[in-house]
């Protein structure tokens, strides 16, 4: 439906005319009509009076009597006259009563004037009542129209296939070039006419679709940039980069952040219309709302690269040239070594607010460090041109903000492959659970001090459990059968650096007694505690026997 004021203010526009007094603003119109003796009155009518019905009105005794309202109406519908002659009728009516009846007359100076079945809104320079006519109609019809359309994307927020669905349905209304692009420049929704444009976008192996390097440093260079930022509503604009086409932009913001933009094309000399801009200001208004159907995009903070650092992280990149190129449009260098690491917040929190400061903390400590947050948790991407060291230099500032900010963090190995960051994602994510339940206390693990456990998680119960030597559990049959501690001294002395000395004091036994437990360990397994592989075996077998007791 639309209202009454924005009929009002198209007809103030176009005509040059004036209303003179207040109106019903919020009122709903859907039809525009000229008033005639037999018109059967409708209270979301907009009615044009002729002077000469309007004359005929007042003057008759029985004023609007004549005049038929449909049932159930619950409104006087709004009717426009011309203000001059308004006035000069009311004052030719006797005594300020209209002829033959007790009911005064309202001036043109008052309110929305209720006479007979009418609310009378006087208009200075009212066009005649045709003419008026065609040009609310159009009106109405061009709102009703672009409701329509409105109404349709929405639906297809719960209908549709999200932004594919979307963009399609668009570019049915405007038949025009469209592309969604998110803050790092990636095309996560293009239409098939903007597939056909001959410049702007470019295509990784895997099919990710971003715009070239040379758009976006168009964009920066023409101040384009800083208009979508700026603006909440499409704009118009002519670039001298592609004489041949015109463009309409609009950003889209979740929560007052700007997570992206809307692209249209347009031909050469073709100035934007009032249909594409208002459609496709709404339209990033629906984008914004299909946006936070995907977790990540609800919880950004308004870096333009965090959308890339969530691709990156899903794996969606197998090129690292493209990588590079476009961490360098996002004003990231892009450095040879790389580690993750991954803080969690074991403790209720405003999520918006915490994570929006937490990030700027971070960003103060590992200056060119990318962070997100990705499934409720934040992502620290080290990035640097020499090897990561994981010493007290890198680690004891980011354990400290963990403290400060009741954080626990993990960190994956460091790696120098960036196209296997989401298996070294996986690695911290999987260090996180298994330290976490093992030390609950600690704020800082190192998948490297995890790598068993890491190693285990993949494999089930059964699989695990063949995985302990035989050796072990014969040791343990005996230990049983005689009550001896074979196991407990093979164990100790694998703990303790295969150290004769430290073993029997850790046991609290005499060396000899130590030598003499070692030397029936070798006569019962027919073996040599020298074997350094199988002392191998017996330590892993030690740490997966360890895993399957927890």
């Amino acid at each position: 439906m639309i209202t009454l004021k924005t009929l009002l203010d198209q007809l103030q526009d176009t005509s040059h005319c004036t209303v003179r007094n207040n109106y019903d603003a919020t009122r709903f119109i859907s039809r525009i009509d000229i008033l005639r003796r037999d018109t059967v009155l409708c209270g979301d009518t907009l009615y044009l009076c002729p002077d000469e019905v309007l004359a005929d009105l007042i003057k008759k005794e029985d004023d609007a009597s004549s005049v038929l309202c449909a049932p159930g109406m619950d409104q006087a519908p709004a009717l426009l006259v011309d203000a001059a002659f308004w006035e000069t009728c009311t004052k030719e009516s006797a005594a300020g009563h209209l002829p033959g009846t007790d009911d005064p007359v309202y001036t043109a100076d008052e309110k929305t004037s209720p006479y007979g079945n009418f609310s009378v809104i006087p208009v200075e320079n009212l066009p005649a009542p045709k003419d008026a006519f065609l040009l609310l109609n159009r009106r109405l019809t061009f709102e009703l129209r672009l409701q329509q359309e409105i109404n349709e994307l929405y639906h297809l927020l719960y209908s549709g296939h999200g932004l594919d669905d979307l963009i399609l349905r668009a570019e049915s209304f405007l038949h025009r070039p469209m592309s969604v692009l998110d803050a790092s420049y990636s095309m996560i929704a293009v239409s098939p006419l903007m597939h056909q444009l001959p410049f702007g976008m470019e295509k990784s192996k895997e099919g990710s679709i971003f715009l070239s390097s040379q758009e976006v440093e168009s964009l920066r260079r023409l101040q384009i940039e800083h208009q979508i930022y700026k603006n909440n509503q499409a704009f118009f604009i002519q670039t001298e980069d592609h004489p041949d086409t015109n463009w309409i932009f609009c950003g889209i913001r979740i929560q007052h952040v700007m997570t992206g933009y809307v692209a249209l094309c347009l031909p050469e000399k073709v100035e934007a219309s009032e249909h594409e801009l208002r459609l496709i200001t709404a339209f990033s208004d629906i984008c914004a709302i299909e946006m936070q159907k995907h977790e990540f995009f609800v919880q950004k903070t308004g870096l333009q690269y965090e959308t890339f650092l969530t691709e990156l992280l899903e794996g969606r990149f197998n090129d690292v040239n493209i990588i590079e190129a476009r961490l360098k449009l996002l004003n990231r260098r892009f450095g040879k070594f790389f580690c993750l690491a991954i803080l969690y917040c074991p403790e209720p929190h405003n999520s918006d607010l915490f994570n929006k400061r937490q990030m700027a903390a971070l960003r103060q400590v590992y200056p060119n460090a990318m962070s997100v947050v990705y499934k409720n948790n934040i992502i620290l991407l080290i990035n640097q041109d020499t090897p990561v060291q994981l010493n007290p230099k890198l680690t004891d500032p980011l354990e400290q903000f963990a403290e400060r900010n009741h954080l626990k963090v993990s960190l994956s190995q460091p790696f120098a492959d960036i196209l296997k960051i989401r298996i070294f994602y996986n690695q911290a994510l999987h260090t996180l659970e298994l330290s976490d339940l093992q030390t609950p206390d600690q704020t800082l693990f190192y998948s490297t001090d995890a790598l068993p456990e890491y190693l285990f998680s993949k494999c089930d119960y059964q699989e695990l459990e063949v995985g302990i030597h035989y050796h072990i559990f014969q040791l343990q049959d005996y230990d049983k059968t005689y009550h001896t501690d074979f196991v407990e001294t093979l164990r100790a002395y694998l703990d303790h650096d295969r150290n004769a000395a430290k073993t029997a004091e850790f046991l609290h036994i005499h060396r000899s007694t130590f030598f003499y437990r070692v030397k029936k360990i070798e006569e019962l397994l027919e073996i040599s505690i020298s074997d350094s592989h199988l002392l191998f075996l017996y330590e892993l077998s030690f740490k997966i026997w360890d895993y399957l007791c927890r």
